[in-house]
């Protein structure tokens, strides 16, 4: 299985700490990314490294402010 590292990155894309798992395969890495992004309060998004190879960022998911009805908030 290969080894993947994983980087919660800040907005600015500085590294806070790292994380290391062998996993089966990309889609278990992306998976497993996901669960290092929502531990890690600060951070915007994780990028994982497989082999050397940057896997595309995984970010966290764009939410609007919305009013309770559902409708945009006026600072949107």
């Amino acid at each position: 299985m290969p080894m993947y590292i994983f980087y919660p990155c800040l907005e600015d894309g500085t590294a806070t700490s790292f994380e290391a798992f062998e996993l089966k395969g990309d889609e278990a890495a992306f998976a497993q990314g996901e669960l290092v992004l929502g531990g890690h309060a600060s951070a915007t998004h994780v990028m994982a490294w497989r082999d050397g190879q940057a896997l595309p960022p995984i970010r966290r998911a764009f939410r609007r402010a919305t009013d309770d009805l559902g409708a945009p908030s006026p600072e949107d």
